[in-house]
């Protein structure tokens, strides 16, 4: 058994390895190192599965969480480990090959360069957007203390453009997340991440940089807060982190925020969002129980200000002193809105996914509801949106269309669709949409038990309707966006 991992320059090859855990036990995969400690990368609930960039002469090692037994390890090119229901490790090759760029995007290389941090994109992507995501980097970091840029560049930290007729696992370094199983879908509930240590690599939208034709984000700049998670994850110190780590069980245990907000969802979202509020990078209230300033930061969280200045100082760049244009937010609109006729022509166009109207009738164990809504902008219900999606693969009560019809969805049912009848076909969810034009569409699809109108889909049912919603309304809304990280 090899007890550790080596890396031979010229001879190591990277490579990809999917996880997945196929027992009903909760599963744990570490890292050997050089020094042959376990470093633990990532823990699966029963039925998920990751997809982990590594080396093929790094060794993994699969443990059950709950007693720490050894499940196996593996050391090698791409494969799949599967942990079995019996307690063993399938180990079965793989390739992974990803699907080849499209030949109009160009080629993806270095297009610009802050502090020693590159900024990368397709050739597709606009020059201007590339001098603004080093113009904000330049900015965040101008005060930082020198061991933070330098540990930064040290680290291999990059920004990553995402074209926007592009997705997120577009990006080379993002690639790899395609092959998630279960969980979150990353094209459609991104539009940038955050680098670590492992994946260096921080993305955004080129949309949301130049704040033109931003369908997703259009109160907030996405760079600061991703390129946030990169300063938290390689340019501070462990003790840094442990830090942030304690002033965040502080801020929970003491309800400082609203643990419905997702500056409470994890010490990460904790730090970038605070990050955001730092550089008044934001305009919403919502997602941080009201703190989107530096100076209202300093009020609420004296220790996370503090931890703010460590990192990057106390200057005086705020994003909207040059920013390429002004935050707006998009109001939730609904058939029976008295403005909508006076709704601003720049984010709501006549037949845009902003003014789609939608009749949900759903039909669950005999129970019938008719809702009538507005499709919810994107902007207004990002935590809604996230909330569903966390429940895709789980085949238990999902929130409904984004949160928007709370109540009206599916019962718990088996994870993968059965084989569903003529008369049982499998809580079927029917979905009429209506769009501004007055053409209309019918959806049907399972409810995560049976086949439904189109085949068993996995997943609550939250997630199921907004993926039906989203394929019939692709032309207006490329990519389903909620605040993944």
């Amino acid at each position: 058994m090899t007890t550790q991992s080596t890396h031979e320059d010229g001879k190591t090859q990277a490579c990809i390895l999917r996880i997945i855990n196929r027992s009903s036990r909760r599963v744990k995969a570490f890292w050997v190192g050089f020094n042959a400690e376990e470093t633990c990368y990532m823990e699966l609930e029963p039925g998920l599965g990751r997809p982990q960039q590594t080396y093929d002469t790094h060794v993994w090692r699969i443990r059950f969480a709950d007693t720490d037994a050894l499940v196996g390890e593996y050391a090698g090119t791409s494969a799949v480990l599967q942990v079995q229901q019996d307690g063993t490790l399938n180990v079965s090759s793989w390739s992974g090959v990803a699907p080849s760029p499209r030949p109009e995007w160009g080629a993806y290389c270095k297009r610009g360069e802050a502090l020693g941090i590159e900024v990368w994109s397709y050739d597709c992507v606009d020059t201007r957007a590339v001098r603004i995501a080093e113009h904000i980097i330049m900015c965040m970091l101008e005060k930082s203390p020198p061991d933070v840029v330098r540990r930064l560049a040290a680290g291999g930290a990059c920004v990553a453009i995402i074209g926007r007729n592009q997705c997120t696992t577009d990006i080379p370094a993002h690639t790899f997340l395609r092959w998630a199983e279960g969980g979150r879908d990353t094209d459609t509930t991104t539009r940038g991440l955050g680098g670590t240590a492992e994946s260096p690599t921080t993305s955004c939208g080129e949309e949301n940089l130049l704040m033109e034709d931003d369908r997703f984000y259009t109160s907030e700049n996405i760079l600061v807060h991703e390129f946030g998670h990169a300063v938290m994850n390689i340019g501070l110190t462990a003790e840094d982190r442990a830090t942030i780590k304690q002033l965040y069980g502080k801020a929970y245990s003491s309800d400082m925020y609203d643990k419905g907000s997702y500056i409470m969802e994890n010490e990460e979202e904790y730090w970038a969002e605070g990050t955001q509020a730092w550089f008044d990078a934001t305009i919403r209230t919502d997602v941080t129980s009201g703190v989107n300033t530096r100076e209202k930061l300093r009020q609420r969280d004296p220790g996370l200000a503090a931890m703010m200045t460590r990192a990057y100082g106390d200057g005086p760049w705020r994003y909207p002193c040059d920013s390429p244009g002004a935050f707006r937010m998009r109001p939730l609109q609904t058939r029976h809105d008295d403005d909508a006729a006076a709704a601003d022509s720049a984010t709501s166009r006549p037949g845009s996914f902003e003014n789609v109207a939608t009749a949900v009738a759903v039909a669950v164990n005999g129970t019938t509801g008719t809702i009538t809504l507005s499709a919810p902008s994107v902007e207004e219900t990002m935590e809604r949106a996230r909330l569903a999606s966390s429940w895709s693969g789980s085949g238990g009560r999902g929130p409904g269309w984004v949160g928007a019809i709370p109540g009206v969805c599916c019962p718990p049912g088996q994870r993968r669709g059965g084989a569903g009848t003529a008369t049982d076909p499998g809580n079927v969810v029917v979905a009429f949409v209506v769009r501004s034009g007055g053409c209309g569409e019918l959806v049907g699809f399972g409810a995560g038990q049976g086949p439904g109108l189109s085949g068993g889909l996995d997943g609550g049912c939250g997630t199921a309707l907004w993926s039906a919603l989203r394929g019939v309304s692709r032309s207006f809304t490329p990519h389903a966006t909620v605040k993944m990280s």
